[in-house]
C-alpha cells in the first residue's frame, strides 16, 4: 500500500466521525441543554459538564487535530511495520473517540438538567471492541509490505595488540526543542488554569524531549555509550563484552520506530532523533540497538573491532 493510500484510509474514519459528530449535534442543537454532561464517573452517572459551543468546537477541533496528525503521520511514513502499526492506531482511535463523542450528544438531548444524564457502562465495552476490531482491519488491510533488504556487513577494523582508538560524533535534533518549549508551555498553562496533575505530566515529557535534542555517540575501549549532551540522564552503555557485532543502516524514524527518541520494540531498541543513517548494534543477547548518527560506518567498523580484540584477548 502506499503511502497516500494509507493516508487517506487514516483520514476517512476522522472526516466520516468529524462529519457525523458536528452534523447530529447541528440537528440537536435545540435540543440540548445549555451545559451539557460531557464526562461521567465510573457509576455512569455526569460529574464534568461544557456549554454547548465550547462542546461542539473542542469536540469537532480535537476529531480534526487528532486526524491531521495521525493523516501526516501515516502519509510521510515508509512501508514498514511501524508505518502499518500508526495506520492501525489512526483508525482505532477515530472510532474509539468518535463513539462517545456521539452517543453524548444522543443522551443530552431533550433533558433539562444535564445532572440527571446518566451513560450505561456496558458503552465503554463497544467503544474499546470496536476500536480494537477497526484498528485490526485496517492493520490486515495495509500489509506487512515489502521486506526489508539484507543489511550489508561492516568490515572490522584491525587493531594492534595495546593500540588505542575511539570514535565520537555528537547528533542534534533542533525541532524536538521547539517540541519541548510547545509541551512546557502548555503543561504550565494546565497548572496555572486548571490543575497540577493535569499540567504535571506535560512538563515531565518536555524534560524527556530536552533530553534527546542532543546525544553523544562514543566508541572506545568500553564499548558503546549514548548519552543526552543537555541532562545526565538518560543514558545507554553496552559493554564489550555484551557486544555481537555492528553495522551501519538506513532507518526511518516513524516508519521503523514510530515516532523519535528512546524508542522501543521487540528486540529492537533505538536512539532515533531523524531519519537516516544510523549505527545498529547487535548484542549477545540477540537484542538490536539502533542510534542516528553520521559515521556511522567507521563507528561500527571500530566498533567491530574492539570486539575482536576484546573476544581474543577473553579467549
Amino acid at each position: 500500500m502506499t503511502n497516500v493510500h494509507r493516508g487517506a484510509l487514516t483520514a476517512a474514519p476522522f472526516g466520516i466521525a468529524t462529519a457525523a459528530y458536528v452534523g447530529i449535534f447541528v440537528a440537536h442543537y435545540d435540543r440540548l441543554p445549555g451545559q451539557i454532561a460531557t464526562h461521567f464517573s465510573g457509576g455512569g452517572d455526569a460529574d464534568g459538564f461544557m456549554s454547548r459551543p465550547t462542546a461542539l468546537w473542542f469536540a469537532g477541533g480535537l476529531l480534526v487535530g487528532l486526524g491531521l496528525l495521525f493523516t501526516v503521520l501515516t502519509t510521510v511514513a515508509q512501508d514498514s511495520s511501524g508505518s502499518r502499526l500508526v495506520t492501525a492506531i489512526g483508525v482505532g482511535t477515530a472510532v474509539t473517540l468518535g463513539y462517545p463523542l456521539i452517543l453524548t450528544v444522543l443522551i443530552n438531548s431533550d433533558v433539562q438538567d444535564p445532572a440527571d444524564v446518566r451513560l450505561p457502562m456496558w458503552h465503554v465495552a463497544v467503544l474499546l471492541f470496536s476500536g480494537v476490531s477497526t484498528g485490526a482491519l485496517a492493520w490486515w488491510t495495509v500489509g506487512a509490505g515489502p521486506r526489508p533488504v539484507p543489511k550489508a556487513p561492516v568490515p572490522s577494523l584491525r587493531l594492534a595488540e595495546g593500540e588505542a582508538a575511539a570514535w565520537s560524533r555528537t547528533t542534534v535534533f533542533r525541532p524536538m526543542l521547539f517540541v519541548a518549549g510547545a509541551v512546557a508551555l502548555t503543561g504550565l498553562f494546565a497548572v496555572a488554569f486548571a490543575s497540577w496533575w493535569a499540567g504535571l505530566p506535560l512538563l515531565v515529557l518536555s524534560l524527556s524531549c530536552v533530553a534527546f535534542t542532543g546525544v553523544r555517540v562514543t566508541v572506545d575501549r568500553c564499548g558503546l555509550a549514548v548519552t543526552s549532551t543537555v541532562l545526565p540522564r538518560p543514558r545507554l552503555t553496552l559493554p564489550l563484552g555484551t557486544i555481537g557485532g555492528a553495522g551501519s543502516v538506513q532507518v526511518n524514524a516513524l516508519g521503523d520506530f514510530g515516532g523519535w527518541g528512546y524508542r522501543i520494540r521487540p528486540n529492537r531498541r533505538g536512539v532515533v532523533l531523524r531519519s537516516g543513517e544510523a549505527l545498529s548494534v547487535r548484542t549477545t543477547g540477540g537484542r538490536e540497538y539502533v542510534v542516528t548518527v553520521d559515521d556511522s560506518t567507521t563507528a561500527a567498523a571500530l566498533l567491530n573491532g574492539l570486539v575482536d580484540r576484546h573476544a581474543g584477548e577473553h579467549d
